[in-house]
């Protein structure tokens, strides 16, 4: 796997690094985590889908707030998703 280096606040930095503590895990494994959860956000994204549907979804899936936060960042590129 190629490796990757990204710039985070410190602030972020220290609430990761908290996290990963806190679940006795190294950060990189914590990193990788997080990126695996946006990727299936990212496949299960349809700008398309309707405002209830989102809520089911998001219901099911904890209500934690990820989709909320990641769904924008892929907003532009799935634009022309099918209708659900």
């Amino acid at each position: 796997m190629p490796e990757m280096t990204v710039i985070v606040e410190p602030g972020l930095h220290a609430r990761l690094t908290q996290w990963a503590q806190e679940q006795g895990r190294p950060l990189p494994a914590l990193a990788q985590d997080i990126l695996a959860a946006a990727e299936r956000v990212r496949e299960n994204y349809d700008p398309t889908m309707m405002g209830s549907t989102k809520d089911i979804r998001r219901c099911r899936d904890g209500g934690c707030g990820l989709c909320d936060e990641i769904e924008p960042l892929f907003a532009q590129g799935k634009s022309t998703a099918a209708m659900r």
